[in-house]
């Protein structure tokens, strides 16, 4: 909900400008490209209205939807653009002797709530406009049982509709509150409800105008982590960490412990399921399970570990254990087997995988204690004074990440901490992220999110934890432990958005 006071003027001046006497009724998608709903009723209110009433004020004949007393009064709309989230402005108004928060002749509650989404408001209002009578306070701008207020507060709008004080007590007798919501949304339906529930007395009325509702895609997608427990992907806000969902449940498809989410070229999400020793492909979108992309021992697959996309689309896969020993390499649109791409030089159970820029392919190598690299054609290609592919030795790292700063950032174990690195030179630079920062206790994944910030899972606790991409500072525990049943969160990815690549650990 969206703060009344910062709202008001504007909301004001905006009231002010549009004409009562609108040409045409402004209804459903009128422009496409801007996602737009606007409507102002002033030739009448659509079917997309439960309640078509629309009435003009007492004073300024000014047209809008209503009164309504004790009812539901509904919204639908159909055909929306595909989108994450909807915004919904509109002006409240609220008519006659609303008496707030008072139990006697009360409590005075409206409502917005969306189908299958969330109560948006569900709060108290009061046309008190004498000096504050605790009798007659109002929970807004507070939902109902969490605020005390002066009536009126928040209210644009007072006295200037026409309608007279019945309260007896010094009200207005109408006031004006503009209102926004924004909540998250996927569907090509959407069916807004409002309502004023049933009240000790009803003498008091409400209505609505200037309706708008807009639609958008997020700049940055949610959050998916893997669930090891029970072999599922949770789905979190990508802004705010809240819970939105299971994204894949457990065991879908196979599925059995998830040991890297990445998604391709093509908009979906592939998983290495290290027990059943393949790579499942779902649905980006939707979670729902495609296919096995690789099949058990294809191109000598063992147990696949990371995973990571190309610069030539293809599908590049760590044979950790039981197996090859090797980065293996696979058609990015069919998952045919090409060839055995990076194998020796220091490699020794491969893990975790990063791009750079020129094509050159790190590695995590587990037992190797080391980190290698590979030129675009697989073959070593060492840091100076190293032998083999060897980038750098003697280190225990679990996790690697490169960025566009050309900076290697390698995430280890002994120190439960985040190196960083000359991604050119192998020099060390820092420690970016300190030891146990946060409560960083036993992680193996970690991933620079759309806003640049790093987010790495906690795996006992089964937290995320969100560090500043710019300084490496704890910034907060993004995800809670427990946060919608996830437990042991080893591996995260996110959803892709127009900023941010599909394609796992390389430069971002």
């Amino acid at each position: 909900m969206g703060g009344p006071d910062e709202q008001a003027d504007s909301f004001a001046e905006q009231a002010a400008s549009e004409s009562v006497e609108q040409e045409s009724v402004e209804a459903q998608w009128k422009n496409a490209e801007k996602k737009v709903y606007s409507e102002n009723f002033g030739k009448g209110a659509g079917p997309e209205w439960s309640h078509r009433t629309v009435s003009r004020t007492p004073k300024g004949e000014r047209k809008f939807l209503g009164p309504f007393s004790e009812q539901e009064v509904t919204l639908n709309l159909a055909g929306l653009p595909d989108h994450d989230e909807v915004e919904v402005q509109l002006e409240l108004f609220v008519l006659k002797s609303w008496d707030g928060n008072d139990t006697t002749k009360g409590p005075d509650r409206w409502v917005a709530s969306v189908d299958d989404g969330p109560v948006l408001l569900d709060a108290t209002f009061s046309n008190d406009d004498a000096p504050f009578d605790a009798r007659y306070e109002q929970s807004y701008p507070k939902p109902y049982l969490q605020g005390s207020h002066p009536g009126l507060t928040g209210a644009s709008m007072k006295g200037k509709l026409g309608y007279q004080d019945e309260s007896g007590y010094g009200s207005k007798g109408d006031a004006i509150y503009p209102l926004s919501f924004t909540f998250r949304h996927t569907g090509d339906r959407l069916t807004l409800r409002f309502a004023d529930p049933p009240r000790g007395e009803a003498n008091e009325q409400w209505g609505l105008d200037s309706v708008k509702v807009k639609v958008r895609k997020k700049k940055g997608g949610d959050l998916l982590v893997s669930n090891n427990v029970n072999s599922s992907v949770l789905r979190y806000d990508g802004k705010t960490g809240d819970f939105v969902g299971v994204f894949i449940p457990p065991g879908a498809g196979g599925l059995n412990n998830p040991q890297e989410l990445v998604y391709g070229p093509d908009g979906n999400l592939y998983i290495a399921s290290f027990a059943s020793r393949e790579v499942l492909r779902f649905n980006g979108k939707t979670g729902a399970f495609i296919d096995i992309f690789v099949p058990v021992g294809s191109g000598g697959l063992g147990f696949p570990g990371g995973l990571i996309f190309g610069p030539d689309g293809n599908l590049y896969v760590a044979d950790s254990f039981g197996g090859t020993n090797s980065v293996l390499r696979y058609d990015g649109t069919t998952g045919a087997f090409i060839d055995v791409f990076a194998s020796g030089g220091g490699l020794l159970v491969p893990q975790k995988m990063a791009f750079d820029k020129k094509g050159n392919l790190f590695v995590v190598s587990i037992i190797g204690n080391n980190v290698v690299r590979y030129d675009e054609n697989g073959a070593p290609f060492p840091a100076a004074g190293q032998p083999g592919a060897i980038f750098i030795p003697d280190i225990d790292a679990v996790t690697i990440a490169i960025r566009k700063d050309h900076k290697l950032y390698v995430g280890t174990t002994a120190g439960d901490d985040v190196l960083r690195f000359n991604a050119k030179t192998g020099a060390f630079i820092d420690v970016f992220v300190e030891s146990g920062s946060g409560g960083l206790t036993d992680f193996v994944d970690m991933e620079f999110g759309p806003d640049g910030n790093l987010y790495i899972p906690d795996f006992l606790p089964a937290t995320v934890l969100r560090f500043s991409g710019k300084t490496g500072d704890f910034i907060d525990v993004f995800v809670p432990a427990g946060s919608g049943g996830g437990a042991n969160a080893a591996t995260l990815t996110f959803m892709p958005s127009k900023r941010h690549k599909p394609h796992g650990h390389d430069a971002n």
